[in-house]
């Protein structure tokens, strides 16, 4: 079971660091249509700009929280079987790649919370 804790880590935190570049993209982005010079043409862009400047704190936060709770469900912290059951659940909804990590992941802490059982 030792892979899989391994595994899901990973799975986490690399998901955590394509949160955070998906950040960092849409800020740019954001950035860059928000100081663009407004043009007759070119009014959609500012609330476009503004959206995304505005989704940029909720997903730096995922990111940064996956990041942690990989590394703190790696180290065996308590907090971050919970904190993973939590995102784990929140993943379910993002068809179709986070599906399977979201039910991977709660596989893996069903699986080691029955192992910690068997063990006692």
């Amino acid at each position: 079971m030792e892979k899989h804790i391994r595994i899901v880590s990973w799975i986490f935190i690399a998901l955590g660091i394509v949160y955070l570049l998906a950040t960092a993209f849409i800020g740019v982005m954001g950035l860059m249509a928000v100081t663009n010079k407004i043009q007759t043409e070119d009014v959609a862009l500012l609330p476009a700009g503004l959206t995304g400047v505005m989704i940029l704190f909720p997903l730096a936060l995922l990111g940064i929280l996956h990041i942690f709770t990989g590394r703190g469900f790696r180290a065996g912290k308590g907090w971050a079987r919970i904190a993973l059951w939590i995102l784990a659940i929140m993943n379910l909804g993002n068809v179709p790649l986070g599906t399977a990590i979201g039910v991977y992941a709660i596989w893996v802490l069903v699986k080691t919370r029955e192992d910690v059982r068997a063990a006692t």
